[in-house]
Protein backbone atom coordinates (compact mmCIF):
# COMPACT_ATOMS: atom_id res chain seq x y z
CA UNK A 1 0.00 0.00 0.00
CA UNK A 2 1.42 3.19 -1.24
CA UNK A 3 0.89 6.79 1.30
CA UNK A 4 0.16 10.17 0.91
CA UNK A 5 1.31 13.12 3.31
CA UNK A 6 -1.51 16.29 2.71
CA UNK A 7 0.36 19.45 3.40
CA UNK A 8 -1.66 22.66 3.61
CA UNK A 9 -0.32 26.15 5.34
CA UNK A 10 -3.43 27.94 6.61
CA UNK A 11 -3.19 32.00 7.36
CA UNK A 12 -6.22 33.74 7.37
CA UNK A 13 -8.30 31.44 5.55
CA UNK A 14 -10.97 30.69 7.73
CA UNK A 15 -13.76 31.04 5.35
CA UNK A 16 -12.55 28.60 2.77
CA UNK A 17 -11.39 26.15 5.42
CA UNK A 18 -14.65 24.09 4.82
CA UNK A 19 -14.37 23.53 1.25
CA UNK A 20 -10.68 22.57 1.48
CA UNK A 21 -11.45 20.32 4.40
CA UNK A 22 -13.97 18.63 2.65
CA UNK A 23 -12.07 18.22 -0.60
CA UNK A 24 -9.07 16.42 1.78
CA UNK A 25 -11.82 14.08 3.10
CA UNK A 26 -13.54 13.17 -0.34
CA UNK A 27 -9.97 12.21 -1.89
CA UNK A 28 -10.85 8.49 -3.13
CA UNK A 29 -7.70 5.87 -3.05
CA UNK A 30 -6.94 2.64 -1.06
CA UNK A 31 -3.66 4.42 0.18
CA UNK A 32 -2.93 5.60 4.13
CA UNK A 33 -3.09 9.28 4.57
CA UNK A 34 -1.87 11.86 7.23
CA UNK A 35 -2.82 15.25 7.47
CA UNK A 36 -0.51 18.23 8.37
CA UNK A 37 -2.16 21.52 8.50
CA UNK A 38 0.41 24.45 9.85
CA UNK A 39 -1.68 27.73 11.05
CA UNK A 40 1.41 30.47 10.08
CA UNK A 41 0.30 33.07 12.48
CA UNK A 42 -3.17 33.45 11.46
CA UNK A 43 -5.25 36.69 13.21
CA UNK A 44 -8.14 35.22 12.27
CA UNK A 45 -10.69 31.98 13.19
CA UNK A 46 -8.35 29.68 11.20
CA UNK A 47 -7.22 27.93 13.93
CA UNK A 48 -10.59 27.57 15.84
CA UNK A 49 -12.02 26.36 12.65
CA UNK A 50 -9.55 23.50 11.66
CA UNK A 51 -9.75 22.11 14.92
CA UNK A 52 -13.36 21.53 14.24
CA UNK A 53 -13.03 20.50 10.97
CA UNK A 54 -10.85 17.98 11.94
CA UNK A 55 -12.05 16.63 14.72
CA UNK A 56 -12.70 12.97 13.54
CA UNK A 57 -10.05 13.48 10.56
CA UNK A 58 -8.24 10.42 11.38
CA UNK A 59 -4.27 11.04 11.49
CA UNK A 60 -4.59 14.60 11.15
CA UNK A 61 -2.31 17.12 13.15
CA UNK A 62 -2.47 21.13 13.46
CA UNK A 63 0.95 22.97 14.29
CA UNK A 64 0.98 26.47 15.17
CA UNK A 65 3.60 28.87 15.08
CA UNK A 66 4.10 32.38 14.40
CA UNK A 67 3.71 34.18 11.05
CA UNK A 68 7.09 33.13 9.09
CA UNK A 69 5.71 32.79 5.50
CA UNK A 70 3.85 29.95 3.56
CA UNK A 71 8.00 28.88 2.28
CA UNK A 72 8.64 28.37 5.98
CA UNK A 73 5.23 27.19 6.93
CA UNK A 74 5.82 24.58 3.85
CA UNK A 75 9.07 23.26 5.12
CA UNK A 76 7.64 22.66 8.79
CA UNK A 77 5.39 19.98 6.74
CA UNK A 78 7.92 18.64 4.91
CA UNK A 79 10.40 17.76 7.82
CA UNK A 80 7.09 16.19 9.50
CA UNK A 81 5.68 14.68 6.96
CA UNK A 82 6.26 10.42 7.05
CA UNK A 83 4.55 9.13 3.90
CA UNK A 84 6.07 8.20 0.53
CA UNK A 85 4.40 10.98 -1.38
CA UNK A 86 3.31 14.71 -0.60
CA UNK A 87 0.77 16.28 -1.60
CA UNK A 88 0.22 20.59 -0.98
CA UNK A 89 -2.88 22.46 -0.78
CA UNK A 90 -3.28 25.84 -0.61
CA UNK A 91 -5.84 26.62 2.27
CA UNK A 92 -7.99 28.16 -0.38
CA UNK A 93 -8.06 26.02 -3.13
CA UNK A 94 -9.74 22.59 -3.77
CA UNK A 95 -9.14 18.98 -5.57
CA UNK A 96 -10.89 17.04 -7.12
CA UNK A 97 -11.51 13.78 -5.51
CA UNK A 98 -9.37 11.28 -7.83
CA UNK A 99 -6.86 14.14 -7.93
CA UNK A 100 -4.04 12.26 -5.45
CA UNK A 101 -4.74 8.92 -6.69
CA UNK A 102 -4.72 10.20 -10.49
CA UNK A 103 -1.14 11.80 -9.52
CA UNK A 104 -0.01 9.07 -7.60
CA UNK A 105 -0.67 6.54 -10.50
CA UNK A 106 1.59 8.11 -12.74
CA UNK A 107 4.70 8.34 -10.40
CA UNK A 108 4.41 4.43 -8.98
CA UNK A 109 4.65 3.65 -12.47
CA UNK A 110 7.15 6.23 -13.91
CA UNK A 111 10.08 6.05 -11.29
CA UNK A 112 11.84 8.39 -13.33
CA UNK A 113 9.32 11.18 -12.70
CA UNK A 114 10.16 13.06 -9.84
CA UNK A 115 6.55 14.80 -9.23
CA UNK A 116 3.17 15.21 -11.33
CA UNK A 117 0.80 18.11 -11.60
CA UNK A 118 -2.56 18.66 -13.02
CA UNK A 119 -3.92 22.12 -14.72
CA UNK A 120 -6.33 24.00 -12.83
CA UNK A 121 -9.15 26.26 -13.02
CA UNK A 122 -10.40 29.06 -11.39
CA UNK A 123 -14.40 29.96 -10.00
CA UNK A 124 -16.48 32.29 -8.83
CA UNK A 125 -17.79 30.14 -6.15
CA UNK A 126 -16.06 27.04 -4.38
CA UNK A 127 -18.74 25.78 -3.84
CA UNK A 128 -20.37 25.01 -7.37
CA UNK A 129 -17.18 22.59 -7.95
CA UNK A 130 -18.28 19.29 -8.36
CA UNK A 131 -15.53 17.47 -6.73
CA UNK A 132 -16.04 14.11 -8.19
CA UNK A 133 -16.27 14.76 -11.53
CA UNK A 134 -13.65 12.36 -14.41
CA UNK A 135 -11.31 12.52 -16.22
CA UNK A 136 -8.73 10.48 -17.90
CA UNK A 137 -5.97 9.33 -15.82
CA UNK A 138 -3.92 8.11 -18.35
CA UNK A 139 -3.55 11.33 -20.50
CA UNK A 140 -0.40 12.70 -19.65
CA UNK A 141 2.59 14.04 -21.18
CA UNK A 142 6.29 13.45 -19.72
CA UNK A 143 8.29 16.45 -19.86
CA UNK A 144 12.08 15.41 -19.82
CA UNK A 145 14.68 17.59 -18.54
CA UNK A 146 12.32 20.36 -17.04
CA UNK A 147 14.63 23.06 -15.81
CA UNK A 148 14.37 25.36 -18.75
CA UNK A 149 10.47 25.15 -18.59
CA UNK A 150 11.20 25.82 -14.07
CA UNK A 151 13.19 28.70 -14.86
CA UNK A 152 10.45 29.90 -17.57
CA UNK A 153 7.47 30.78 -15.27
CA UNK A 154 6.03 29.10 -12.49
CA UNK A 155 4.52 25.78 -14.03
CA UNK A 156 2.13 25.22 -11.52
CA UNK A 157 0.80 26.80 -7.79
CA UNK A 158 1.01 23.92 -4.52
CA UNK A 159 -2.41 22.46 -5.56
CA UNK A 160 -1.59 20.84 -8.99
CA UNK A 161 1.07 18.58 -7.57
CA UNK A 162 2.27 15.39 -5.88
CA UNK A 163 6.08 14.94 -5.06
CA UNK A 164 8.17 11.99 -4.41
CA UNK A 165 8.67 13.02 -0.30
CA UNK A 166 12.40 12.14 0.27
CA UNK A 167 12.95 14.01 -3.11
CA UNK A 168 12.05 16.84 -1.06
CA UNK A 169 13.50 16.45 1.52
CA UNK A 170 16.92 15.59 0.18
CA UNK A 171 16.40 19.63 -2.05
CA UNK A 172 15.89 21.03 1.48
CA UNK A 173 12.35 22.17 0.45
CA UNK A 174 11.57 25.75 -0.74
CA UNK A 175 13.95 28.36 -0.39
CA UNK A 176 13.00 30.37 2.52
CA UNK A 177 15.32 33.55 1.77
CA UNK A 178 11.77 34.03 -0.84
CA UNK A 179 9.22 33.58 2.16
CA UNK A 180 6.37 33.31 -0.27
CA UNK A 181 5.33 32.12 -3.95
CA UNK A 182 7.29 29.03 -2.32
CA UNK A 183 6.43 26.51 -4.92
CA UNK A 184 8.55 28.10 -7.81
CA UNK A 185 11.80 27.82 -5.57
CA UNK A 186 10.91 24.08 -4.83
CA UNK A 187 10.13 23.35 -8.63
CA UNK A 188 13.63 24.62 -9.57
CA UNK A 189 14.94 22.57 -7.16
CA UNK A 190 13.69 19.19 -8.34
CA UNK A 191 13.73 19.94 -11.98
CA UNK A 192 17.08 19.03 -11.64
CA UNK A 193 16.57 15.93 -10.44
CA UNK A 194 14.62 14.36 -13.57
CA UNK A 195 11.68 14.32 -15.40
CA UNK A 196 8.13 15.86 -14.59
CA UNK A 197 5.12 14.58 -15.76
CA UNK A 198 1.80 16.53 -17.08
CA UNK A 199 -2.08 15.14 -16.25
CA UNK A 200 -3.70 17.33 -18.87
CA UNK A 201 -6.99 18.00 -17.01
CA UNK A 202 -7.58 20.81 -14.79
CA UNK A 203 -7.22 18.86 -11.37
CA UNK A 204 -7.38 22.03 -8.72
CA UNK A 205 -9.56 24.68 -8.53
CA UNK A 206 -8.64 27.80 -7.43
CA UNK A 207 -11.04 30.82 -6.37
CA UNK A 208 -10.82 33.90 -9.05
CA UNK A 209 -10.12 36.02 -5.96
CA UNK A 210 -9.81 35.33 -2.37
CA UNK A 211 -8.55 37.93 0.04
CA UNK A 212 -4.94 37.74 0.85
CA UNK A 213 -3.38 35.90 -2.27
CA UNK A 214 -0.38 36.33 -3.22
CA UNK A 215 -0.99 37.04 -6.84
CA UNK A 216 -3.05 40.23 -5.71
CA UNK A 217 0.54 41.87 -5.57
CA UNK A 218 1.89 41.90 -9.20
CA UNK A 219 5.29 43.98 -8.40
CA UNK A 220 6.03 41.66 -5.38
CA UNK A 221 5.04 38.34 -7.18
CA UNK A 222 7.51 39.29 -10.20
CA UNK A 223 10.20 40.23 -7.69
CA UNK A 224 9.79 36.88 -5.88
CA UNK A 225 9.91 34.66 -8.86
CA UNK A 226 13.06 36.57 -10.41
CA UNK A 227 14.94 36.63 -6.80
CA UNK A 228 14.23 32.83 -6.62
CA UNK A 229 15.85 32.56 -9.78
CA UNK A 230 18.76 34.53 -9.46
CA UNK A 231 19.26 32.61 -5.94
CA UNK A 232 18.90 29.16 -7.83
CA UNK A 233 22.09 29.89 -10.30
CA UNK A 234 23.41 31.22 -7.56
CA UNK A 235 23.26 28.00 -5.80
CA UNK A 236 23.80 25.94 -8.65
CA UNK A 237 27.43 27.55 -9.96
CA UNK A 238 27.78 24.07 -12.34
CA UNK A 239 24.90 24.54 -13.95
CA UNK A 240 24.71 24.05 -17.72
CA UNK A 241 26.32 27.65 -19.19
CA UNK A 242 23.26 27.76 -21.53
CA UNK A 243 21.21 27.45 -18.75
CA UNK A 244 22.82 30.78 -16.57
CA UNK A 245 22.72 32.82 -19.90
CA UNK A 246 18.77 31.54 -20.18
CA UNK A 247 18.34 32.43 -16.90
CA UNK A 248 20.36 36.24 -17.00
CA UNK A 249 18.19 36.66 -20.54
CA UNK A 250 14.67 36.20 -18.84
CA UNK A 251 15.72 38.45 -15.53
CA UNK A 252 17.06 41.31 -18.07
CA UNK A 253 14.46 41.38 -20.43
CA UNK A 254 11.78 40.93 -16.94
CA UNK A 255 13.59 43.88 -15.56
CA UNK A 256 13.72 46.25 -18.71
CA UNK A 257 9.94 45.73 -19.29
CA UNK A 258 9.33 46.70 -15.71
CA UNK A 259 11.70 49.46 -15.75
CA UNK A 260 10.02 50.99 -19.15
CA UNK A 261 6.55 50.63 -17.45
CA UNK A 262 7.18 51.81 -13.53
CA UNK A 263 10.07 54.14 -14.24
CA UNK A 264 9.70 55.48 -17.83
CA UNK A 265 13.27 54.32 -18.63
CA UNK A 266 14.94 55.23 -21.92
CA UNK A 267 17.11 53.16 -24.28
CA UNK A 268 20.38 53.27 -23.16
CA UNK A 269 19.20 53.40 -19.68
CA UNK A 270 21.01 51.07 -16.88
CA UNK A 271 18.11 48.78 -17.44
CA UNK A 272 18.12 48.62 -21.29
CA UNK A 273 22.14 47.94 -21.26
CA UNK A 274 21.64 45.50 -19.07
CA UNK A 275 18.56 44.13 -21.02
CA UNK A 276 21.25 44.15 -24.06
CA UNK A 277 23.94 41.93 -22.26
CA UNK A 278 21.28 39.19 -21.58
CA UNK A 279 19.95 39.50 -25.62
CA UNK A 280 23.59 39.08 -26.44
CA UNK A 281 24.37 36.70 -23.84
CA UNK A 282 27.44 37.67 -23.13
CA UNK A 283 28.90 35.18 -20.94
CA UNK A 284 30.75 37.29 -18.28
CA UNK A 285 29.25 38.33 -14.65
CA UNK A 286 26.09 36.31 -15.22
CA UNK A 287 25.23 36.47 -11.68
CA UNK A 288 25.93 40.39 -11.10
CA UNK A 289 23.90 41.06 -13.98
CA UNK A 290 20.86 39.19 -12.99
CA UNK A 291 21.34 40.72 -9.19
CA UNK A 292 21.53 43.95 -10.49
CA UNK A 293 18.49 43.77 -13.23
CA UNK A 294 16.12 42.47 -9.97
CA UNK A 295 17.09 45.60 -8.02
CA UNK A 296 14.77 47.33 -10.10
CA UNK A 297 11.52 45.95 -8.15
CA UNK A 298 13.20 46.84 -4.47
CA UNK A 299 11.54 50.24 -4.68
CA UNK A 300 8.59 49.02 -6.03
CA UNK A 301 7.29 46.28 -3.40
CA UNK A 302 6.31 45.76 0.54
Amino acid sequence: MSSVSFVIPVYNKSSYLDHVVKSLKNQIGDFQKEYIFIDDGSTDQSYTKLSKLTKNLKNSKILKQKNKGSANATNLGIKKAKMKYLKFLDADDVILSKTTLSLMNILEKNPKVVLAYGLQRKVNNLESVNLLEDFDFNNFSVIDKPVKKAMRNSMFNPSQFLVRTDLCKMVGGCDERIKFSQEYSLTLKLSLLGSFARLNFPVAVLPFNAPGQISEKKNNQIYRVSKALELFIYDNPKLDNNLMLYAQRRLTARSWRFAKRFKNAKFFSEWFLLYLRGLFNINTDILTTCKRANSIYQEFID
